[in-house]
């Protein structure tokens, strides 16, 4: 007992373990605070989450209490619930709502929810969950949205993708979902007491207009005139009955012959004095049977040495409408200058005329075709009705132009669809002050087509929008400019007297309200313009060369004009108010310019989304969506 006594004293005074008992006491505390970052780390990505969900769910909702009569609140929690149960998924996470309070006057929803996170480190220390409170409200109409879409839906357009589940489908099919999504998204189905619009501009190489808003945007084409009369005579062919051997030769005719003095007269079948035959003359009327014949500069015809006239059947003299004997078309005001081409189309007797010909001396209501000789033509090809002529110059129905390829002559109908301009081509300027460029194109293969599917402007219609997300097609080149310029109008106070009432965008500056363009695209801008034809210098993708102008675009590449556009379109109007833009470049690959495109056109980096498959593309397009949905959550 006496040796167990002291060595108790000796170990109750040893201190050579405690070290190890207090690092094994704190090592408990030091793991639980690291492991304390991570726990709240992920808190705050699931409530991140949540909150987006919770937000969407009382945009989703608050229309609801425009219903007669409202919904209760406690049926509105219970959908609340449901929302955010479908939406979150994340079966480890509690997301409760715990409350709904509505104000009919305000038309104001509040959704609180908690959320409880179970910890994975700091249940070391007795702390098995952590919660957070969330909270949304959204009052309907908070903030006037103005959204405007330009849709890529060129040829690349039909081209498949993979998504990474391994399901395959057009990226025309992508868009089609993706834009749907968006829809619903953004556009309200109550708009009052403020609203949500939005326009869809589908573009390929250009943009369709249609035909109510073309003649006002690019001026009115210059159409076809009617032709009344086509001839180049001045009288019936008179027979001849002696032509005399003197200077100069007079020749007579069995009856009146109706020629005037310095009129032409054409004198063919003469027998024994051939050397008058298959000749233009001016005449010197002697009297109402005999004229003299005269050269083309005046100088008398010396038949002195000719041989001797002998009666035929066959001879005759016809009086000329002009000193080359050629056709003479009467067509009132039809607005064509000496030396243009034009196209006559529809003459009947005189066939030989239809086609595509140059004119020259000009009247207001007269030209002439030259290399149309009159008495090569046979009697049955004499004009009976019909016909009309149509100018070929930039501005008509029609344009003749020398193509790219061959510089062999070209005609395309216009369109529809608008190019760039080169005045005012990076402003609003309304068109009404500078009209927006033509297009003249062609459906044969090669060319580039107008678009298909039409501009929308602003409307509050889901299903008309709809309609035209289903309807959306893959076809032509890439004109990314025009499309990107055009949603710009589509926002633009200066544009405005173009749309009906409820189409019309408000000025900038108008309080509570926002405007918002939404760039989407495939790939390469590669179609620019010059006189309203895909120019020469348009790159690979923009179709054959044969169906290029034989000039340069004015303003540049269709790349250079977009970034352009796009600078103007950010830079701050009216006090300073601006549009917020969104970028997505769909399957653009590497492509630099594309790339560099999609992330300086936009706002900032936040606005600009990639997608390589339709999964991203729509997941994009919800994005976008969101956000913009978010400006109506007033907390």
């Amino acid at each position: 007992m006496r040796r167990f006594l002291p060595l108790l004293r000796r170990f109750g005074s040893d201190e050579r373990g405690v070290f190890g008992i207090i690092f094994a006491i704190m090592a408990i505390v030091l793991v639980a605070m690291s492991g304390a970052v991570v726990d709240y780390v992920s808190v705050q990505q699931a409530r991140t989450r949540a909150q987006v969900i919770l937000d969407a769910a009382a945009l989703a909702l608050q229309p609801q209490l425009y219903n007669k009569p409202a919904p209760t609140e406690a049926a509105l929690k219970t959908s609340a619930q449901k929302l955010l149960d479908e939406q979150f998924g994340d079966a480890d996470v509690s997301a409760t709502v715990t409350d709904v309070s509505i104000d009919l006057n305000t038309s104001t929803i509040d959704i609180d929810a908690s959320l409880t996170v179970p910890t994975n480190f700091v249940r070391l220390v007795g702390v098995h969950s952590l919660t957070a409170q969330l909270l949304s409200e959204a009052t309907r109409g908070s903030v006037n949205l103005e959204v405007a879409v330009a849709l890529d839906t060129t040829g690349s357009m039909g081209d498949p993708t993979t998504n990474p589940d391994g399901s395959k489908s057009s990226k025309i099919a992508d868009l089609r979902s993706a834009t749907n999504l968006l829809i619903d998204l953004v556009v309200q189905d109550v708009q009052t007491p403020t609203y949500t619009k939005m326009a869809f501009v589908p573009y390929s190489n250009s943009v369709n207009v249609t035909a109510t808003y073309a003649d006002k945007v690019r001026g009115a084409a210059i159409g076809p005139t009617n032709i009344t009369n086509a001839t180049w005579t001045t009288t019936a062919a008179n027979d001849i009955t002696g032509a005399t051997k003197e200077r100069p030769v007079k020749i007579t005719t069995a009856a009146k012959n109706n020629l005037v003095n310095n009129g032409y007269v054409y004198i063919t079948g003469v027998k024994g004095m051939t050397q008058i035959n298959n000749k233009i003359y001016k005449v010197k009327v002697v009297d109402t049977k005999n004229f003299q014949l005269l050269d083309l500069t005046g100088n008398n015809i010396d038949g002195r040495n000719y041989d001797t006239y002998q009666t035929s059947n066959a001879d005759s003299a016809t009086g000329c409408a002009v000193s080359t004997c050629e056709v003479v078309v009467t067509s009132n005001a039809h607005g064509i200058a000496n030396n243009e081409y034009v196209e006559i189309a529809g003459v009947k007797g005189l066939t030989d005329i239809n086609g595509d010909l140059q004119v020259n001396g000009v009247t207001t209501n007269t030209f002439v075709l030259p290399g149309m000789f009159g008495p090569s033509f046979t009697a049955s090809h004499t004009y009976t009705s019909g016909g009309t002529v149509q100018c070929l110059k930039e501005g008509c129905q029609l344009f003749r132009f020398l193509n790219a390829s061959s510089n062999s002559p070209t005609i395309f109908p216009i369109t529809n669809c608008v190019s760039e301009r080169t005045v005012n081509a990076y402003a609003e300027t309304a068109p009404s002050v500078t009209p927006l460029g033509r297009t003249y194109s062609s459906s044969s293969s090669g060319a580039a087509p107008c678009t298909m599917k039409p501009i929308v402007p602003l409307t509050t219609d889901k299903a008309s929008l709809h309609t035209v997300a289903n309807s959306l097609n893959a076809d032509g080149s890439t004109g990314g400019h025009i499309g990107l310029a055009w949603a710009w109008y589509m926002l633009s106070p200066n544009f405005a007297y173009l749309w009906p009432s409820a189409s019309r965008p408000v000025a900038y500056n108008t309080p509570n309200t926002q405007k918002i363009l939404i760039l989407m695209t495939d790939g390469a801008f590669n179609s620019p313009y010059c006189k309203g034809v895909v120019a020469k210098d348009a790159i690979s993708g923009s179709g054959s060369s044969g169906n290029h102008i034989n000039c340069n675009a004015p303003n540049g590449s269709s790349i250079d004009q977009a970034n352009s556009i796009c600078a103007a379109i950010k830079a701050p109007k009216t006090n300073g108010d601006t549009i917020t833009v969104y970028t997505v470049g769909f399957d653009i690959g590497s492509d630099p310019n594309a790339q560099n495109l999609m992330a300086n056109c936009a706002t900032d980096s936040s606005h600009a989304f990639l997608a390589s498959n339709g999964d991203a593309l729509r997941a994009a397009f919800v994005k976008i969506g969101q956000n913009i949905a978010s400006l109506r959550v007033s907390k």
